[in-house]
């Protein structure tokens, strides 16, 4: 993992990504401010690895898997996909790329076409994208039904006949058809039972390991997060506050807003869940129309200064593979009291 510079067995490489949505006004529609959903963020991914990225509702998480999707125009940055620059790459070819790059919804249900029996929701994008004969794609369509665990007999149904988690596996299996090297993975088991979730998890896992996939995992739910992903990201208000390996970052948290986040998270033990230190956050994220002064976290920030009010903090790396942005954290990870 690498912030500032570019490794050849980088994957992706994102830099300074800034995404702003116009907000406008009156009947002439014009442009009062604008919402910095993504603000400056910087992460490189090496292939067959996961970044997870983790934060509040309205952080800026799905905003940063669209624009590296391209889904969603930035305003400014970079993204450098298998050494290949978005910027060099015009309409035409940045179709092709998109084959490569897959996305996976946290709603299956909606994702899927529901006048349409999964085999053929599977079976038409290879149709049009892999230049295969119809009987060929159908063919293709049951092999992953069956790879996901779906029966090929189950081919004929329509999405309502299927369970939550069975409709995500036909979503995993449609983005599998296309062959992808990478797939953005949007909050894909928020919406499932916890058992469920483990499963679909584990599907994913073993799909990265059978086929070499890459992926950006966005979720809410920290021990998922930390299960499945190689590093991790701390987002708040289009920024990321931390950034280090996935076991690091939990057992070693150096920015406030990470410590909240991770004292919140349950855990099963309830002698160990009732005897842990919480850090209890007021209020709510600040409108991104228009953001605080100085660090973004700092009106929710148990421990910030004047000083945090005034100025913003750099993403710096305090020890080597572990990025903060908070003046209280010095190098070497000390923290001023």
């Amino acid at each position: 993992m690498s912030i500032e510079s570019q490794h050849k067995d980088d994957f992706l490489v994102v830099k300074d990504l800034k995404v702003h949505f116009p907000v406008t006004r009156g009947i002439l529609k014009r442009t009062v401010g604008h919402v910095k959903a993504v603000d400056g963020v910087s992460f490189t991914i090496r292939q067959g690895e996961t970044l997870g990225i983790v934060g509040e509702s309205g952080s800026g998480k799905s905003t940063v898997g669209n624009g590296i999707l391209r889904a969603t125009p930035y305003a400014q940055g970079e993204i450098i996909f298998d050494g290949i620059n978005y910027k060099d790459v015009n309409k035409a070819e940045m179709r092709k790329l998109r084959k490569r790059i897959q996305l996976i919804m946290q709603d299956p249900f909606s994702s899927l076409d529901p006048r349409m029996n999964v085999r053929d929701c599977i079976a038409e994008g290879i149709r049009i994208h892999r230049s295969m004969t119809p009987s060929d794609a159908v063919a293709k369509a049951e092999e992953l039904l069956d790879l996901v665990g779906i029966r090929k007999s189950f081919g004929d149904r329509y999405p309502h006949e299927f369970s939550g988690g069975q409709r995500q596996r036909i979503c995993i299996a449609r983005a599998l058809a296309m062959e992808p090297d990478f797939i953005v993975c949007d909050e894909v088991v928020s919406a499932l039972d916890v058992s469920i979730q483990a499963q679909v998890v584990t599907l994913l896992m073993e799909m990265q390991r059978l086929f070499g996939l890459t992926y950006v995992f966005i979720g809410h739910d920290l021990s998922v997060v930390r299960y499945i992903s190689n590093d991790v990201a701390v987002m708040y208000l289009g920024k990321f506050m931390e950034l280090t390996e996935s076991e690091t970052l939990y057992e070693n948290p150096l920015h406030p807003y990470t410590k909240a986040l991770i004292s919140a998270a349950p855990i099963p033990n309830p002698k160990v869940d009732r005897a842990r230190e919480r850090i209890l956050l007021t209020g709510e994220i600040p409108n991104p129309i228009d953001p605080p002064a100085g660090c973004k976290f700092c009106t929710r920030c148990p421990y910030a200064m004047e000083f945090c009010r005034q100025q913003e903090p750099a993403f710096k790396e305090v020890v080597p593979g572990h990025w903060v942005a908070c003046h209280r954290v010095r190098e070497g990870g000390e923290w001023i009291g």
